[in-house]
């Protein structure tokens, strides 16, 4: 792949990106043109070879200097094929099977993403972040609009999610850690004034995407974002020890600006752990084991893509999903399939403590949407969850970082 391509494939994701993020939801009910269109523009992305050689193996047979792809293309095809010929054979809907296959290539997206964004580099990981960032707040956006634009409910009471989820797609807890992480990257950074006007929107947009979480009550996104941007800050203040008197000033003007709506956040928070626990997460896992148990063959293979269980999480309707990835692996694609799976996620571990090392702000930015979405939340199923696994491998082969404009 040769560097403009590259280029010009990083500038179809941006433009993909935002098109998600302004017109399109987390979970599209169905297929509109603005689906047909980012899938269009992913297509331009990564071109339409590399995709067919990786559905049919044959990519296996291609070097790689690119330590994980085996193994990626190895659980891919695996993932792909096993659960499709199972769920083909019990007789699923097709409509149902395609609802799974879908978000297993968002899952993998890095497979074909990275070999075609990777020799544009920092222009790349550029382009990835921040069009990630915008469609999170594009989408934080939208949602503040259906609340309309309530700022002031923030820790009295708690605002509804909407029809369609906006606040659960990966890349708003993405920008509400990005974007403030930035906003102090271009502060500590300095020197120029157009860095630290640069910072002012970042951190304008931070809040608005954290507002929205804490609006919303997503209690353990919202933590985990404070939590990443402790240790950012904790970072920066370590290479540059003058920066921790204006964070100190900036946490005592917040907390006198919005102590009472910080506090009522906090109190929410505990209100609804309170109420609701780990949302019948427990039990829905529960449900899945003991109807994998039933016959070796589903314990083994799963139910293949396009099965449905009757989820005590939604009230015991026979639905397509559970909300986490292992219970959802093991249901539709058995314990091969959950090696297969596992091995994936393994394989991309190196990488990023390889990006931790070069950039840790950009590292600390992506843990939070990818806990979320691999282990606690429906959002694995998401685009967005794939596009931040591809910038983070993009990240982790560049020399320069997001860190240092």
């Amino acid at each position: 792949m040769t560097v403009g391509a590259g280029r010009l494939g990083a500038l179809s994701m941006t433009v993909a990106l935002l098109l998600y993020g302004g017109l399109s939801v987390p979970a599209p009910p169905a297929l509109r043109g603005v689906e047909l269109s980012i899938g269009l523009l992913i297509l331009a992305a990564v071109g339409w070879k590399l995709p067919l050689a990786v559905a049919s193996g044959h990519a296996l047979r291609r070097p790689s200097d690119i330590g994980w792809m085996p193994v990626a293309v190895a659980a891919f095809a695996w993932l792909l094929w096993a659960p499709l010929l199972r769920g083909a054979a019990l007789g699923w809907e097709a409509a149902d099977i395609l609802r799974d296959v879908v978000p297993l290539a968002f899952l993998f997206l890095p497979v074909l993403l990275v070999p075609a964004l990777r020799s544009s580099g920092d222009r790349a990981v550029r382009a990835l972040a921040g069009g990630l960032a915008v469609a999170g707040l594009l989408l934080a956006l939208r949602w503040w609009r259906q609340a309309e634009w309530g700022f002031g409910a923030i820790g009295r009471r708690a605002m509804a999610d909407g029809g369609v989820y906006l606040l659960n797609a990966p890349s708003v807890l993405f920008a509400a850690v990005l974007l403030p992480a930035l906003a102090l990257s271009l502060v500590a950074v300095g020197g120029r004034v157009r860095y630290w006007m640069a910072a002012i929107p970042c951190a304008a947009g931070g809040a608005l995407c954290l507002g929205a979480l804490a609006g919303a009550v997503h209690r353990t996104a919202l933590g985990l974002a404070v939590l990443s941007l402790a240790l950012t800050a904790l970072w920066w203040a370590r290479r540059r020890p003058w920066l921790a008197l204006p964070l100190l000033l900036g946490f005592g003007l917040l907390a006198m600006a919005g102590g009472d709506a910080l506090v009522g956040a906090w109190q929410q928070a505990a209100e609804k752990t309170r109420l609701t626990g780990a949302n019948a997460r427990w039990e829905e896992a529960a449900a899945v084991i003991d109807h994998a148990v039933a016959t070796p063959w589903a314990l083994l293979f799963g139910d293949g893509w396009g099965a449905r269980i009757a989820n005590p999480a939604v009230g015991g309707w026979r639905v397509s999903y559970t909300h986490t990835l292992a219970s959802y692996s093991l249901l539709k694609t058995g314990l091969f399939g959950m090696i297969a799976l596992g091995a994936y996620l393994a394989a991309l571990v190196r990488p990023w403590c390889r990006l931790l090392k070069t950039d840790p702000p950009l590292a600390l930015a992506v843990v939070p949407p990818l806990l979320m979405a691999l282990c606690l939340h429906t959002s694995f199923k998401y685009l967005d969850t794939g596009v931040i696994l591809s910038l983070m491998l993009v990240a982790a082969g560049c020399r320069k970082g997001l860190s240092a404009p």
